[in-house]
């Protein structure tokens, strides 16, 4: 006869862990949890703190959702994690929630994929179908917006935003904003820089733009990013010209990266609740952060 096998897991009573979720072997399920149809906890998955989790999600061996931030700043407010629908999350991966200095939130949206020990820290916002490369690191308070692809070993400085669809070099070390639909890499990894270095175009196909707006993307970008020097003044035309859609989405966040600090647009909101916590949180962590932030 073989031996009887014992499926050991521990899921506290209060979670809401839905009938059609699969939850396997070895995994913890914290008491403030809740987890949508569908979604599977393969093997020594821990979900614990305030943790919402949607639909259809995976989560390999090993991953680590909602345990307390490495934010020396955190004392052990209710701040949480939201996780969307269908996203894929591979061995070892770890998000942590929030902080009460920066929003009480760490988000990711939709169809994402976070590949083996990719690291999502404290407030931060991942929207919807972006990658994330093996041990890609994501220090706190970053954005990542749809469709970008950071490929493996990046890291990512505190308050950095990648725009839509672009793509950031394996190895590349980000101290700055990066512009939506372009390449971002160092040409030798140490001796020169990182820098845009081209246009994304599977980027652009991935969006699903017209011909003519691509067109007009290709030619923003290539006024804007051909060099680097008087890109205010240079935005200023593009905006005189009438750009629309997503060129003048990108005239729009090079400005906004201009005004922040060191590059980094989201600067702005160090000490302050950035406007994605105010939209996504409930009304009462709402008041919260009216009441205890500036």
């Amino acid at each position: 006869m073989p031996p009887e096998v014992t499926l050991l897991r521990e899921i506290a009573p209060s979670a809401r862990v839905a009938p059609t979720a699969r939850i396997g072997p070895y995994c913890v399920v914290g008491p403030h949890v809740t987890i949508g149809p569908n979604t599977c906890l393969v093997r020594r998955v821990s979900v614990t703190g305030n943790v919402t989790i949607g639909s259809g999600n995976v989560f390999d061996e090993g991953c680590v959702i909602g345990a307390d931030p490495q934010d020396l700043k955190y004392s052990g407010g209710p701040t949480r994690v939201l996780i969307g629908h269908r996203n894929r999350f591979g061995p070892r991966a770890t998000v942590h929630p929030g902080t009460e200095v920066g929003g009480f939130l760490t988000s990711i949206g939709n169809d994402n994929v976070l590949k083996d020990g990719a690291h999502v820290a404290h407030d931060c916002y991942v929207d919807d179908r972006a990658t994330l490369g093996r041990g890609v690191l994501l220090a706190g308070h970053i954005r990542i917006h749809t469709g970008a692809v950071v490929e493996d070993m990046a890291g990512i400085h505190h308050f950095v935003t990648v725009g839509r669809y672009a793509r950031i070099g394996s190895r590349t070390p980000v101290r700055r904003d990066v512009p939506p639909y372009t390449n971002f890499f160092s040409l030798d990894y140490e001796k020169t820089p990182p820098a845009v270095r081209g246009i994304h175009e599977a980027g652009i196909r991935a969006a699903g733009l017209s011909s003519d707006e691509q067109r007009e993307l290709r030619r923003a970008l290539a006024e804007l990013f051909d060099d680097e020097s008087a890109l205010q003044t240079k935005i200023e035309q593009l905006e005189n010209l009438g750009v629309e859609g997503e060129a003048a989405y990108l005239c729009q966040f090079v400005q906004q990266s201009l005004r922040g600090v060191y590059g980094r647009s989201r600067e702005l909101f160090r000490g302050k609740a950035p406007p994605e916590a105010e939209k996504l949180l409930p009304p009462e962590l709402q008041a919260e952060i009216r009441r205890t932030m500036p």
